[in-house]
């Protein structure tokens, strides 16, 4: 009778294990594919944002030029008369020039916006697509639908923002540039389109990458997961296994050390980074003082403080070479989406200082923020000085390691103004010690003088 009672209690508790390992399971792909999804977001949309603002400059720079070879003396004529006047089959020629001397112009032209629609002066033909033609001089068009809210800067001659439309010219960004008379009054406008049909294009092709990425990150996952529900059985219940700590916080560090894996496998310029980053952290906690759980708490923090970069596009990411001024912002944003992805997570809800505030400054010069001396989190200030370490003591594919005492005295230079000063003092004393020379280190490395620390490994995208 007794071992029936038992064999019966077994099977009881191998059903409740079976439904909680089902359950974890369900929780850890439901939160890759958050994490997917929201990825796929910011990174398309910061690629789009980026190229339409590229297309933007192109387009702004065609039509300055292209008004400042408009006579607005002959602009009536020229609506009137069209190729019969005086220089208007010299100036559509030199409009031609500039149309096909700029890249990914679809349309260039020249027109008065009156209340009745758009009067053209110029509307060049040579790249209109499926046999629409030019329209003549003095032929009205109505106005589109996109640039109804527009109208009345125009009717007033005002400049106006660069405007997205998807209507019968297909998804086109146009700018518009009012050509004054020596009088300051408009007499016509300059307009250029320019098809934004490839960014879709690309946007697929980034999207099979960050889904691509997402799949091995969720078999890594369930892997990780499967080694869970194994050593599960080790225990009855699911609240035992949370209420000891130490499997608790292995538990965190695991989750935490498959996220940081991948934030390194997306980056090729920075492998292993942020395991050197969390495990310089530890030891400068330590130094500071700190008890033991916070030196764990600080070393997973450190792990993730590169997260971000996750909803980095990689080709800015891993673009080698300088990056453009826009491009660097974008590689900037990677702390606002580290403390977008990690501020909900309630189990470490400190999480997300590391990764918002690791590019602060005592100074006040930092990001994203720009705050100054304790208003940066105490974990966020000893993440800075590991990743500033990092980023110059380490052999990337395109440059050795810095010497190690060139990198000691960088650090040193740099404490009070974009390094925290105790932090630095920490670190010296276990320079001092022998700790922080690798093993391989023999003297060698560059030398060169860096007057600041970030103006130089800004490029580095830490």
């Amino acid at each position: 009778m007794k071992k029936e009672k038992s064999t019966k209690s077994d099977s009881f508790y191998e059903k409740r294990h079976n439904e909680r390992r089902i359950k974890l399971m369900i929780i850890l792909v439901v939160l890759v594919v958050v994490l997917t999804v929201a990825d796929s977001v910011l990174s398309i949309q910061l690629f789009s944002e980026s190229v339409k603002e590229e297309k933007i400059q192109t387009a702004t720079g065609t039509v300055s030029l292209a008004a400042s070879f408009i006579d607005t003396d002959r602009v009536d004529d020229y609506l009137k008369l069209g190729e019969d006047t005086p220089g208007y089959k010299e100036t559509r020629k030199t409009l031609y020039n500039i149309r096909n001397n700029s890249a990914g112009i679809e349309y260039l032209y020249v027109l008065r916006i009156e209340k009745d629609g758009c009067h053209f002066i110029f509307d060049l033909d040579s790249n209109n697509k499926n046999g629409v033609e030019a329209y003549k001089p003095g032929e009205v068009v109505e106005f589109e639908e996109a640039f109804k809210p527009y109208l009345p800067d125009l009717f007033a001659g005002k400049e106006i923002a660069p405007i997205e439309s998807n209507d019968t010219s297909g998804w086109l960004l146009t700018i518009y540039k009012p050509v004054y008379d020596k009088n300051g009054k408009c007499t016509c406008y300059v307009g250029a389109d320019i098809s934004l049909t490839d960014i879709r294009e690309k946007m697929f092709s980034l999207l099979l990458s960050i889904c691509l990425s997402s799949l091995i990150f969720l078999i890594l996952i369930l892997a990780i997961a499967a080694w869970i529900s194994h050593n599960y059985r080790k225990v009855t219940e699911w609240e035992n296994l949370v209420d000891k700590q130490e499997k608790s916080r292995q538990l965190i560090r695991e989750i935490v050390t498959a996220f940081s894996k991948t934030v390194d496998m997306k980056d090729k310029y920075t492998n292993g980074h942020s395991f050197r980053v969390a495990k310089y952290t530890a030891m400068l906690t330590r130094e500071l003082g700190y008890d033991e759980e916070t030196i764990e708490k600080y070393y997973n923090i450190a792990l993730m403080h590169d997260i971000g970069k996750i909803g980095i596009p990689e080709e800015v990411l891993n673009k080698p070479g300088k990056l453009t001024d826009e491009e660097f912002a974008i590689i900037k944003s990677h702390t606002s989406l580290g403390n977008d992805v990690l501020k909900d997570i309630s189990i470490m809800p400190d999480l997300a200082k590391g990764a918002c505030a690791h590019h602060e400054r005592p100074d006040g010069k930092g990001y994203p923020n720009g705050l100054v001396g304790d208003e940066i989190p105490r974990v966020a200030q000893i993440i800075a000085v590991a990743d500033t370490f990092d980023a110059m003591y380490s052999n990337r594919p395109y440059r050795k390691r810095m010497n190690f005492d060139k990198a000691v005295s960088i650090i040193k230079e740099a404490s009070g103004t974009q390094l925290t000063s105790d932090v630095v003092d920490a670190f010296l004393r276990l320079v001092e010690n022998g700790e922080f020379r690798a093993s391989d280190d023999n003297g060698g490395g560059s030398t060169e003088d860096i007057d600041n620390i970030h103006s130089k490994y800004d490029e580095v995208k830490e």
